[in-house]
């Protein structure tokens, strides 16, 4: 087994979702929704202002369960999903953390780590997107 990850293995980052940046982000991947491009539709919304495309959050937090495990050598991902609990801010702080739950090992392919995820509004502690993943540590070959 790859001794540098283990059951109760944790690592974050923190991302502040920059206004510009997240509406290019959205525009990129074809999320045309106004309550990321719209101020004033989005000001007349629940959530009283622009919120992050939900492909980027996803994609950030995708994007660092990929940087931790490659550090360890080859990786894949397998699984992903996620559960959006409230709207993440433009503009927001957050905190996004992964806790390694569970490690398999499967012959001819590797340690499959499974981990739970939470980006979190940094100013209020309230977690906007939980989420569970699934990725390989490949066997070398």
């Amino acid at each position: 087994m790859n001794e540098m990850v283990r059951v109760g293995t944790e690592f974050e980052a923190e991302h502040v979702f920059e206004t510009e940046a997240s509406q290019e982000f959205a525009r990129m991947v074809g999320d045309t929704n106004p309550m990321h491009h719209d101020e004033a539709a989005a000001a007349a919304s629940r959530f009283g202002g622009l919120i992050v495309s939900g492909t980027e959050t996803t994609a950030r937090m995708m994007g660092l369960t990929a940087r931790r495990f490659s550090e360890l050598g080859p990786t894949l991902g397998l699984e992903f999903s996620f559960r959006f609990r409230r709207g993440v801010p433009m503009g927001a702080r957050t905190i996004i953390r992964w806790v390694v739950t569970h490690i398999e090992y499967k012959e001819g392919l590797g340690h499959i780590a499974t981990s739970t995820g939470t980006l979190t509004l940094a100013e209020s502690g309230v977690v906007a997107v939980e989420a569970t993943s699934k990725g390989v540590l490949l066997d070398k070959a």
